[in-house]
């Protein structure tokens, strides 16, 4: 349940595939959309197309370390004010001036504490220029699941004069018909379900997928194995939706999906949906 009084945009940089995906699901939860990036070079053409209330950066990272990536951040006119706070596991004061003088708000030390990232979601500012999501869905009428069913979407469109949708409600109704999908099919939906356009790009990460039946195959089998048939299984079931996707791609963002790349974690439980776009959508 979301303990936070505002949605924030949560941009989380990390080498640490399994820190980062901890820290950014820890975000989530506490009710703000969250993205995840594994090095430097990639959390700074990230954050131009995901535009972050706030960025938790790791510090010692191999390609861009956090000190490099913040002080090229804050020659971005769009990044100057961004909060941005970085995270080590070095308990080291002189890499923490470092840090400090490159640009960061705050150095939290790893493992950050609950009441720390708590703390400093509170303290985010959002302008009116960077208006987060949550302020977005009170005026388009967004669900409060991030949810948009295709016929309100629209009618939406239809009764606005720039006939587009935005990016936020663009994203909102492409996880109601994957959802939609899933309790057609499955008989169930997932736990939670986000997308987000970046670029020519659509990435859409589902938590909470796998039925009971699949865990206990998972656990049956070697995690290998249990991984690539439930994978098959999965990747099949979307074959049979992906006409109605590349639909509503084209529909809510008028560009075609070119290809689709799919992977699941029986771990975590979390599938990954990516599709490479026709171009970068142009959104209300």
């Amino acid at each position: 349940m979301p303990t936070t009084d505002k949605t924030l945009r949560v941009l989380v940089v990390d080498d640490n595939r399994d820190g980062a995906h901890a820290l950014g699901l820890l975000v989530e939860e506490l009710g703000n959309q969250v993205h995840v990036t594994y090095g430097g070079a990639q959390a700074l053409e990230v954050a131009t197309a995901f535009r972050p209330d706030l960025m938790l950066v790791d510090l010692v990272m191999p390609d861009m370390d956090g000190c490099g990536l913040v002080m090229r951040l804050r020659r971005i006119p769009a990044f100057v004010r961004t909060k941005i706070v970085a995270i080590t596991g070095q308990k080291d004061e002189e890499l923490k001036s470092s840090a400090m003088k490159a640009g960061v708000d705050a150095v939290f030390f790893k493992p950050v504490a609950l009441a720390e990232v708590k703390a400093v979601l509170a303290s985010v500012v959002v302008s009116d220029a960077g208006q987060s999501p949550k302020r977005a869905k009170a005026r388009t009428g967004l669900r409060a699941d991030g949810r948009l069913p295709i016929d309100e979407a629209r009618r939406i469109r239809h009764e606005r004069n720039s006939k587009t949708l935005t990016q936020a409600e663009s994203e909102a109704a492409i996880c109601d018909v994957i959802v939609r999908f899933q309790e057609e099919y499955l008989g169930w939906s997932s736990e939670r379900i986000h997308a987000h356009f970046m670029k020519d790009l659509l990435v859409v990460r589902i938590f909470g997928v796998l039925t009971p039946a699949e865990r206990k195959l998972a656990k049956s089998l070697s995690p290998e194995k249990g991984r690539d048939l439930i994978k098959q299984f999965r990747k099949q079931l979307l074959e049979l939706a992906r006409p109605m996707l590349d639909s509503l791609v084209h529909e809510v963002a008028s560009v075609k999906a070119l290809s689709m790349h799919h992977d699941i974690s029986t771990v975590t439980g979390e599938e990954v949906v990516l599709f490479s776009l026709s171009g970068k959508p142009d959104f209300g």
